[in-house]
């Protein structure tokens, strides 16, 4: 397969521009870290955004960085270190911003960060028949317009190239901590009622994970709270989150989202390999194959009126019915009207 690296926004103009002319299929690609999400696609060519990553604007009084979206996460992460900062993401360093983004890569602190999508405040996306779009404002109380910016975030690249972004930072906390209890989902919904505002519960068939981040006398007081409350097990200060991931260890993992009170019903009979954020709704379910258990756990999450893509691993984004489809067909006639992006790659084979 071809493969292409543009080093400015023109060459991607360029680039679509030929493809669209020749019917030649494009899959973006960034950090590879969220390839496997989305449907199976043909393409003919890769588009790599890796050069385009500049720090183009940051001013750590406005809490404003642009970037290009090729930029890799741990590199911007550093530079916002510097000004005690950070965009509020759990991505891998190796990931590009703008992957990250194009994937709606879900945080395991969601419970305090939000969604991907709220952090983005503008892109510059070049569309597939070679149209350079802005949507957005480098302004946190913008309102006016349509957020097309937050449209193309989980569009898996089948919208348009995602060229530069500006991003809404904020305060890197004082103090991370994270408290291991024992116990599982009943634990977690214990925790997360009594402990005030922590960033993030996350259970695990046997355990749960605290994590909490502030001001170091509101992290002790929430230690207290957690204590308690659950069985403490280990304790632990500016620690990877999670410290464990048995999920990750399966050839195939799930990212289910159903409403946060439905998520025992979801694992009540998954395999033993799982994570979910209380409070949430978010679920991550490792299974050994693309069998079976896959449709089982699909049809639950379905029951309960949610989905669950395939993130690592064969599968998909599965066949679960997505609102507003036509909408979603018109929205890629638009942007795409060779059908040039990862066809196939979105939901419902968009």
């Amino acid at each position: 397969m071809d493969l292409i690296h543009p080093h400015s926004k023109a060459d991607v103009l360029e680039v679509l521009r030929e493809a669209s002319r020749h019917r030649t299929r494009v899959l973006i690609v960034g950090g590879r870290t969220h390839m496997d999400k989305g449907n199976p696609c043909e393409t003919d060519v890769e588009l790599w955004t890796t050069m385009l990553d500049d720090l183009i604007a940051y001013e750590p009084a406005e809490m404003i960085a642009v970037v290009g979206a090729g930029m890799r996460v741990g590199d911007l992460q550093r530079a916002l270190a510097e000004a005690d900062q950070e965009w509020p993401v759990d991505a891998p360093p190796e990931a590009t911003v703008g992957g990250v983004i194009a994937a709606a890569a879900v945080s395991p602190r969601r419970l305090s960060v939000g969604a991907v999508r709220d952090s983005v405040l503008e892109v510059e996306l070049v569309t597939g028949d070679g149209r350079l779009v802005r949507s957005g404002a480098r302004t946190v109380k913008n309102v006016t317009g349509y957020d097309l910016h937050k449209l193309v975030t989980g569009s898996l690249g089948t919208l348009g190239v995602i060229v530069q972004v500006a991003l809404k930072v904020r305060p890197r906390p004082q103090a991370r901590r994270t408290v291991l209890a024992g116990g599982g989902l009943e634990t977690a919904a214990r925790l997360l009622e009594r402990v005030p505002l922590p960033a993030a519960v996350l259970a695990t068939p046997e355990t749960t994970e605290v994590r909490l981040e502030g001001w170091g006398e509101q992290v002790e007081e929430q230690t207290l709270a957690v204590a308690g409350s659950a069985s403490v097990i280990e304790l632990l200060d500016e620690a990877p989150f999670p410290l464990r991931r048995p999920w990750e260890e399966r050839a195939l993992v799930l990212e289910a989202a159903v409403p946060p009170s439905r998520l025992p019903e979801l694992l009540a009979e998954a395999p033993d390999a799982w994570g979910a954020l209380a409070g949430v709704g978010i679920a991550w379910v490792g299974l050994d194959a693309a069998d079976g258990e896959l449709a089982v756990v699909r049809e639950r999450a379905a029951r309960l009126g949610g989905i669950a893509p395939v993130v690592k691993g064969p599968g998909g984004l599965g066949d679960a019915p997505v609102p507003a489809m036509e909408v979603h067909r018109r929205l890629k006639a638009s942007f795409d009207p060779a059908g040039v992006l990862a066809p196939g790659r979105f939901w419902g084979g968009i």
